[in-house]
């Protein structure tokens, strides 16, 4: 009976402590990356991994500031794992931030295992823990190299929430649905014909900022931020920009989902699959509250295909 109970709290324990480090690297993903508040559900796994490691560590005997130090590092081993698999599952869509969240969290996480299981700093243990930090650090830089390369986007799921309506039907008039603007029109994943990398940065420009297509063309632009502020990359009509963005001066919370748009985190990588049915120019702009004033703006030129 006594082993019965053993091997179900051993079990309870570990589900609480595996279960609380998901929640953690999921309020991670979900949060440091994709700008949701996960503040709950980080909440929900500290607390489920802290019941977990006291369950383990029940028959021990610890009482008073002895217990209250040992869920305190355990709090922070939880957290670090967290930070360390959350990150690692965005290293292909946002490259920048993994490359120090993956080896702080990695090394982190060190240092809290040796103090929750009451270890010294053996010359074995020092041994491993550069070794394979050095493995990580490594691994994270060239993981940084082939992804900055090779962008690969990523659904931010988070930005499917409802948006905000005030004025926004009118500066998206025509692009909710696929049906031909002025501009053109939205392109299926199928017909991708080139994919086009346009970069953002805290300098106000795109890069590049001129774009050439043939008309009928369908372009997958692959739009990362290099910048450490939020961005975005809005296909329109001058005029139409220009409404949008005096409506983001008034109202900067506004939010907004539609396919010829994407706002863009720090370091995040997203896309817009665009098809140029139309010839002659189609602007682009950010239209975050100032930036299109200050100046960042482009132009797709759509050039005549007598051949389609």
């Amino acid at each position: 009976m006594d082993q019965q109970v053993s091997f179900s709290r051993q079990h309870l324990a570990m589900a609480l402590k595996y279960g609380g480090i998901s929640f953690i690297a999921g309020s991670v993903s979900h949060g440091v990356f994709s700008g949701q508040r996960s503040l709950l559900t980080a909440g929900i796994g500290i607390v489920a991994f802290i019941l977990g490691m006291w369950l383990e560590n029940k028959d021990k005997g610890e009482q008073g500031a002895v217990l209250l130090k040992s869920l305190a590092i355990s709090t922070l081993l939880a957290i670090s794992l967290g930070l360390f698999t959350g990150s690692l599952q965005h290293f292909p869509d946002s490259p920048s931030r993994s490359l120090w969240a993956v080896p702080l969290g990695f090394a982190v996480s060190l240092v809290a295992l040796v103090w929750v299981s009451q270890q010294t700093w053996t010359n074995s243990i020092r041994r491993y823990g550069l070794a394979s930090f050095a493995v990580v650090l490594v691994g994270s830089g060239l993981a940084y190299q082939y992804y900055s390369k090779n962008p690969v986007v990523v659904h931010d799921h988070g930005s499917e929430q409802m948006a905000s309506t005030t004025g926004h039907e009118h500066a998206a008039a025509g692009h909710a649905h696929n049906t031909e603007t002025a501009i053109g029109l939205p392109g299926k994943t199928e017909e991708v014909e080139r994919i086009v990398v346009v970069d953002m940065s805290d300098t106000m420009r795109f890069s590049p900022e001129n774009l050439h297509v043939k008309q009928g063309e369908t372009v997958r632009l692959v739009v990362r931020n290099t910048g450490k502020i939020r961005h975005e990359l809005t296909l329109g009509t001058i005029t139409d920009l220009k409404e949008h963005a005096a409506l983001m001066l008034k109202h900067p919370n506004m939010q907004h989902t539609d396919p010829n748009m994407v706002q863009v985190e720090p370091g995040e990588v997203k896309e817009v699959v665009w098809k140029f049915s139309q010839a002659g120019a189609v602007d682009f702009a950010c239209l975050q509250p100032g930036h299109f004033e200050a100046g960042m703006k482009g132009l797709v030129q759509v050039s005549q295909d007598n051949l389609r």
